[in-house]
């Protein structure tokens, strides 16, 4: 099929909308040699439409607007039927090879593009851009993650502390993903999720029936409202929206026969280019299908995920296990938050925590791998402020957090 056509490596364009920081040296070079430039790509489209959201403060996460191109929800996969035949006819090869979908485009490489459009237009325009609309961005991530509101105060208090403004960066370093305002608060959702109900077995007790931490979230219960929702158009004989393009050969013969007709519904609309040159021949065989019901639309969709969400969020806060308080003051006694774990790479998470960070790193649209990064960097940078904090309460000493907000792995050398 096309998982395989269109996945393979493509070659690097010259690029309008650079990634690379420029000195004053790079910039002269760049306006004598102008003409290199590169021509925007199609990702930058979408790019372009989240920078729009964005200065319209909309609570629009780049994994939606991937998500959304995926769906076909806008044209974005085989965009050149979208353009009209009589302008298709003269475009130049060069053009056209610019409006063909020549491999899929990973999530990673959207936030990328995004980065690198609000660096452009700072650099070209001097725009400045607002900070993401985060509380309901993170409104919308912890009802997705099926977790209890009381993680939204949590993360209200982490922000301050670690002080993220979740702007867009402005100065361009190494790249990392770490300084995107949707990985640093995706990042706290984790870290709150943590110290509130952490990935083993100890039993926690809170000291008083207000603290958060007298529910916890069972973790079995979790990932399975988790794998059921993801499953639940193939549990009801569709195919997945989103997922056409990964269909492979071998997918063909497990399919039923709603799915195999959702699968050429789908091929047709997004790569049959219909002509208005009268075919005799053609009209003995004409595409699509008649006599059936018209298909769900996006907003019966968008309607029919939302009310699945709601139903998960319900499964796993109604099967919460309770901790009884224990208001003794004795040191021994383990309470919320300790004994917390970092983990540092991927083979350092438990069994039980894999699935919670596959899960978030699918819905912010980043790796796993990237996710575990951004998170140990940030609960690194919490431990030296809280030695700071211990410091300065011991020796009135005023000490540095420790880590700027621009370094990387080299500065994430403490032990779990």
């Amino acid at each position: 099929m096309f998982s395989k056509a269109i996945d393979e490596p493509q070659d690097s364009d010259g690029e309008l909308f650079s990634s690379q920081g420029e000195t004053d040296t790079e910039a002269e070079d760049a306006a004598k040699h102008s003409k290199k430039a590169r021509w925007p790509q199609l990702i930058d489209t979408v790019a372009l439409c989240y920078v729009a959201a964005l200065l319209m403060r909309l609570p629009v996460t780049i994994a939606d607007m991937y998500r959304m191109a995926m769906r076909g929800d806008f044209p974005f996969i085989r965009i050149l039927k979208s353009v009209p035949s009589e302008m298709r006819d003269k475009l130049p090869s060069t053009f056209v090879a610019i409006l063909e979908t020549k491999r899929l485009v990973k999530p990673e490489q959207l936030h990328t593009a995004v980065q690198d459009m609000i660096l452009f237009y700072h650099r070209k325009f001097n725009m400045m851009f607002p900070p993401l609309n985060w509380p309901l961005i993170l409104f919308q991530y912890i009802k997705r993650l099926a977790l209890p509101v009381e993680i939204y105060p949590a993360v209200k208090n982490l922000k301050q502390l670690v002080d993220f403004d979740f702007n867009f960066p402005t100065k361009m370093r190494k790249r990392q993903l770490n300084r995107s305002p949707e990985t640093q608060l995706v990042t706290l959702v984790v870290i709150a999720t943590k110290l509130f109900f952490p990935f083993d077995d100890i039993r926690r007790h809170p000291e008083s029936a207000s603290e958060p931490a007298t529910q916890v979230i069972d973790w079995t219960v979790w990932e399975q409202a988790q794998r059921h929702f993801e499953n639940r158009e193939a549990a009801a004989g569709h195919l997945e929206k989103g997922k056409e393009i990964l269909t492979s050969e071998n997918d063909v013969f497990g399919m039923t026969t709603t799915q195999m007709d959702e699968y050429m519904d789908w091929y047709e609309n997004s790569w049959l280019i219909s002509s208005r040159v009268p075919n005799p021949v053609a009209d003995l065989f004409p595409t699509g299908r008649t006599g059936i019901e018209e298909q769900p639309g996006p907003s019966s969709a968008e309607e029919h995920e939302e009310e699945s969400i709601t139903n998960m969020l319900h499964d796993v806060t109604s099967q919460m296990i309770p901790r009884r308080p224990n208001p003794n003051s004795d040191s021994d006694i383990p309470r919320p938050g300790s004994e917390y774990k970092r983990y540092r790479c991927e083979s350092d998470l438990p069994e039980m925590a894999r699935p919670f960070y596959e899960t978030v790193a699918k819905v912010a649209g980043i790796t796993l791998h990237s996710l575990i990064r951004a998170v140990f960097t940030t609960e690194v940078k919490i431990s030296r402020w809280q030695e700071n904090r211990r410091r300065r309460e011991a020796y009135g000493e005023s000490l540095d957090m420790g880590i700027s907000e621009g370094e990387g792995d080299e500065d994430m050398s403490d032990e779990n």
